[in-house]
């Protein structure tokens, strides 16, 4: 439920810029989803069976597997990970379906493709070398209207 925010130090052409969401953080490692990276790929290619769906796709990672989303609502789906607040992750493509056929707004629901994820020490050494700023996670910037400005307003927080 915390965000790393890639500092200004960071080079790494996929994660530069870039503000990830944690999941899961664990002794055999850490998970998260870039929230603020929009991809140019159509829902319909990720869900074919919904042809007509409109919402974003977003670029969860630069590790291409598997397909995830977040939920922001009081309570959560099953199945379903809690992440903190009211923000849940979904990874069970059903689940996601139904909530996209029944119109949930992109405000409180994101679909994410690939993910980011670390050995717990490597996550650790990138700390360690200020790769990475530490916040605590907020819902409103997770679903914020207009995530490609989320990492020049959080960086400054932090810097």
């Amino acid at each position: 439920g915390k965000f790393l925010v890639a500092s200004r130090k960071s080079v790494d052409p996929d994660l530069s810029k870039s503000v990830v969401l944690l999941v899961r953080y664990e002794q055999q490692g850490a998970i998260g989803l870039i929230i603020n990276s929009r991809s140019n790929v159509p829902l319909s290619e990720v869900f074919p069976a919904l042809k007509t769906a409109q919402a974003p796709v977003y670029k969860g990672g630069p590790i291409a597997i598997g397909i995830r989303a977040l939920l922001r609502s009081r309570s959560k789906p099953e199945p379903g990970l809690h992440v903190f607040g009211d923000v849940s992750m979904i990874s069970n493509r059903r689940v996601m379906e139904d909530l996209m056929r029944a119109g949930t707004s992109p405000s409180t629901f994101r679909v994410y493709v690939g993910y980011v994820g670390w050995s717990t020490q490597q996550l650790k050494n990138e700390m360690a070398l200020g790769l990475w700023r530490v916040l605590p996670g907020d819902a409103g910037v997770v679903f914020d209207p207009n995530p490609e400005n989320v990492w020049d307003r959080l960086i400054g927080r932090v810097q």
